[in-house]
């Protein structure tokens, strides 16, 4: 089964801790599809983007070993994504995408779990980490705008004055 990775399923040392029959056979770019962290790697549609990623062969034993990882099927769902092949043939490998409540809960991933995709761009070739970085930027530029909005609803809901004195009252 052809199966394409954007995230830390790249590096190929983590690919071989848990899928050791997983062969490595290209490095593709996923069209129309953007890298975003939610605290993990995610992708989304985006007409304009392109994202690095990883195709690999793997077996059935290394397919329930990702999905074990992953959290399939509540952190992550599978999806067949049209992707063009190095020898210009199109396939429809399976890829994890984000699922369920985390769907939208952007934030920025721990550096060592961006060192290792980082690591997994340069295994395949990838020498620009231009996507990592915009996608980490990204998160934690919402991450603060959400933190923000907190702050400012909880500002709006305490009443800038003492209980009782406002009306009066002692």
């Amino acid at each position: 089964m052809l199966y394409v990775a954007y995230g830390s399923n790249m590096n190929r040392r983590q690919m071989a801790r848990r899928c050791p029959k997983a062969k490595p056979l290209a490095a593709i770019w996923l069209e129309g599809w953007r890298l975003v962290m939610k605290r993990v790697a995610d992708i989304e549609p985006d007409p304009g983007s392109v994202t690095p990623a990883a195709l690999w062969e793997i077996t059935q034993t290394c397919e329930r070993a990702l999905d074990a990882y992953e959290g399939f099927p509540h952190l992550y769902v599978k999806e067949r994504l049209g992707v063009a092949l190095p020898n210009g043939r199109r396939a429809k490998p399976m890829a994890y995408v984000m699922n369920g409540p985390r769907q939208r809960d952007y934030g920025p991933a721990s550096d060592g779990y961006l060192a290792s995709i980082a690591d997994g761009y340069r295994d395949f070739g990838f020498e620009d980490l231009a996507p990592l970085r915009a996608a980490q930027a990204e998160a934690i530029t919402l991450a603060r705008r959400a933190k923000r909005a907190t702050w400012l609803d909880d500002a709006a809901l305490s009443p800038p004055w003492a209980p009782g004195v406002a009306f009066g009252c002692e």
